[in-house]
């Protein structure tokens, strides 16, 4: 059960990286570089939380991506071909596979019992 927390926080981290890189991308595109420099002098009260959610977000995705990949060949009880399409995706696609193992086939089973 613990482990299932661990890997919604993992998610959760880097989903939010995503979405704070991402925004910062889009308002750098719309001001331009020139608008956006007062980014390098930012406090480091200011950037220590985004370093580490960033540090965070990188261990989390490292450990979810080994998770799933585990999860995918020896928990899971998919067919043999299944478990061989699911496990080319993880390790082809790393991250994006990962997530979209986690939100398919991970999320929605029942944790085992035992």
């Amino acid at each position: 059960m613990t482990q299932r927390y661990f890997y919604r926080i993992a998610a959760a981290c880097f989903l939010t990286t995503i979405a704070v890189l991402t925004a910062m991308n889009i308002a750098l595109a719309m001001v331009g570089s020139e608008g956006m420099a007062w980014l390098n002098n930012l406090p480091f009260l200011v950037r220590l939380p985004l370093g580490v959610l960033g540090g965070a977000g990188a261990v989390g995705i490292v450990s979810l991506w080994f998770g799933m990949m585990w999860d995918c060949l020896f928990v899971s009880r998919l067919p043999l071909f299944a478990k061989i399409g699911w496990f080319l995706l993880l390790l082809i696609t790393n991250m994006l596979g990962t997530l979209i193992y986690y939100y398919a086939r991970f999320q929605r089973r029942e944790p085992a019992t035992s």
